[in-house]
């Protein structure tokens, strides 16, 4: 009987049991669960029930319950897949998208130039983006994140949260068809950029810079890399091609997706190193040498990681396919 078929394929899936299904007995599991809901349908609005067809209605129910519960359950979280996302997916997913990649970066320093350069030349400018509160104390002589280390560990935990909601917001407003993630983009080289001319003017370039750069190799990389995901998306929306916008947006959604959560570890490691190590007393030196070291891994992580499994884009092979038939 087709029910009692059904079932020994359904015993394959016990607890902590990995099932081995063939492709006939995928098909079969199927075909059987799909006739076993229409027969339950068919009980079930019959007008009159015996006895005996009661028990089997409430077995037959139970069964496809069981069956439906082993087809659309979710997967295990297995530990391997998570080192492969990080070190073949993640890596793999930038390298595709290096040219959106290469935009943001293109963005940031841009306005980075010009904030620096329009900060030396108007001091008005200055005024207009840095808070005052850290305008009085550069003019001053002192840098405004001095006592940033007296409160490390409470530090550490907002500057993570907050660099992670950052970036996501990055990313997320590249659904403005990418206007949004372009302003923030600009806006945040632009007060770097504001910031940096501010510290020159009053000799604290390096106190600035052996300050900022130690978690901003990790932070600034991660704040472009969430700019590459949202011009993604922008660019889905502005030019879908031959298709239809909705499953253009869906299938670069996930690749900004990934760019983003690969950003995660990132934010979280920089984080850190600006509560602990960035305001902290050890020479400028090193801190600008740690900073080099950890752009050099970053990018080599980046170039090099999972190079044997770079996804390509399915959408650009189906381009590319009809491009070379026409």
């Amino acid at each position: 009987m087709e029910w009692e078929r059904l079932e020994r394929i359904a015993e394959k899936f016990g607890p902590g049991r990995v099932p081995k299904l063939n492709r006939d007995e995928l098909w079969e599991l199927g075909r059987l669960y799909t006739a076993a809901v229409a027969d339950l349908a068919t009980l079930r609005s019959a007008l009159v029930a015996s006895p005996g067809e009661s028990d089997l209605v409430t077995y037959l129910n139970g069964l496809v319950t069981r069956i439906h519960g082993l087809i659309y359950r979710k997967p295990p979280f297995r530990w391997p897949s998570l080192w492969r996302f990080f070190t073949a997916g993640f890596p793999g997913t930038v390298r595709s998208a290096w040219v959106y990649v290469a935009i943001a970066a293109g963005i940031f320093g841009f306005f980075a130039a010009a904030g620096f350069a329009l900060g030396l030349k108007d001091g008005g400018f200055v005024e207009l983006l840095v808070p005052p509160s850290i305008i009085g104390e550069v003019e001053k002589g002192r840098v405004w994140f001095a006592d940033l280390y007296t409160a490390a560990p409470q530090a550490s935990s907002f500057l993570m949260t907050h660099n992670v909601s950052v970036t996501f917001l990055i990313v997320a407003s590249g659904i403005t068809f990418g206007i949004g993630t372009i302003y923030l983009l600009a806006l945040n080289g632009l007060l770097l950029g504001t910031v940096a001319a501010l510290c020159l003017n009053h000799g604290l370039s390096m106190a600035l810079w052996s300050f900022v750069l130690p978690h901003g190799s990790l932070e600034l990389s991660a704040v472009i890399l969430g700019g590459a995901a949202g011009l993604i998306l922008g660019h889905a929306l502005i030019d879908p091609g031959s298709f239809r916008r909705a499953d253009v947006l869906s299938v670069r959604g996930r690749e900004a997706g990934v760019i983003a959560l690969g950003c995660v570890p990132l934010l979280v490691v920089a984080g850190i190193i600006e509560a602990f190590v960035s305001p902290s007393r050890l020479p400028a030196v090193a801190k600008l040498l740690l900073a080099g070291v950890l752009f050099v891994l970053l990018v080599a992580f980046l170039t090099v990681s999972g190079s044997e499994t770079t996804p390509k884009h399915p959408m650009t092979k189906e381009s590319q396919k009809a491009r070379e038939s026409m």
